[in-house]
Parts: C-alpha cells; structure tokens; sequence
C-alpha cells in the first residue's frame, strides 16, 4: 500500500489493541495515521517512551500517537466512546482467560451508531496444542459475529509474509 499509495493512511483514526511496545501503531502512525495506542497500565511508561522516541518521525509525517490504558473487557472505558476508522492486533491471542474479554471489546468498539471499523488482525500460527485451541476458540468466537476474509499471502509484502502468519481483515456481521 506505502509504494502504490503512500498517504493511504494520512489522517486515518486507528485504535490498536494489545500494543506491547507499540511496533504497529507507531509504524501507522509514521504513515500518518491518529493513533491511539492501548495496553494495561503498567504497559504504558515504556510505551509512552517509544512515542516519544519516535515523536519527530510522526509529526514530520502527519501523525499523532498517544498511549491510553484499556483493559480488554472493561466497558466502561472512554474508549468505547470514541469513533475510529481502524482497529489493529498483533500477536493478540495467546491466553486463554483474555479471549472473552477481547471479543467483547471488539464486539462494544463495533457498536457505534455511526462508524463500523475495519479490524485487521495478524496471528502467528503456533503449533503447540494448547496454543492450537486458543486459535480455533477464539476464531469460532469470532466467526459468530464478524465477517472474517483471510488476506493471501499473494497479496501481503513478499518481505514481510510467511505462512506461519494469518493476516486477517475483520468487519462486523
């Protein structure tokens, strides 16, 4: 998308949920996008940091980063309440007593009367049996009220596919 379009993210509001260190919603953000980006609270200083870090690199591009806590499941959250055109996961299902919560987060972030975002998810695929159910569970869980489309590895960056790694784009039912 960058080399056919570059601004195809300038100005567009994204939410990225599970942030960890900040990788995906910093990379939007550098693109131009308004991002905030979310984790549980003690996430958040070294988070913050990396914002900072790349500060000069966002607002030279036209982008704004923010980090904000949300606690999958909490729907109460001012989150909630806000619009964005775009919600983004990385590496999100890996623990079994956070699935619930983060479908329901999705399910309450959908529910805006004027907005539906576009998800995109992306999972690599583990081949442990635990790690096997989680990722069936949650796509059952998923599949019940999102429309899922797998995106083909033919149509990812040949640097940056691999077959271990589903990127999926979600849309509400």
């Amino acid at each position: 998308m960058c080399q056919s379009k570059p601004d195809f993210l300038s100005g567009v509001r994204v939410l990225e949920l599970g942030s960890g260190l900040g990788v995906v919603g910093l990379t939007a953000a550098t693109l131009g996008a308004q991002v905030t980006l979310t984790d549980l609270p003690e996430a958040l200083p070294l988070l913050r940091l990396n914002i900072a870090e790349n500060k000069s690199k966002i607002v030279s591009m036209g982008g704004y980063a923010i980090a904000e806590s949300l606690v999958w499941g909490d729907k109460h959250s001012d989150i909630h309440k806000q619009e964005f055109d775009m919600i983004v996961l990385a590496d999100c299902v890996y623990y079994e007593d956070a699935i619930n919560p983060l479908i329901e987060t999705l399910q309450c972030l959908n529910n805006t009367i004027k907005k539906k975002p576009t998800i995109y998810l992306t999972q690599e695929l583990r081949d442990s049996d635990i790690q096997k159910k989680l990722w069936n569970d949650f796509s059952d869980k998923l599949a019940e009220l999102f429309y899922v489309e797998k995106i083909p590895e033919e149509q990812q960056h040949v640097n940056y596919r691999s077959s271990d790694i589903l990127l999926l784009k979600i849309t509400k039912k």
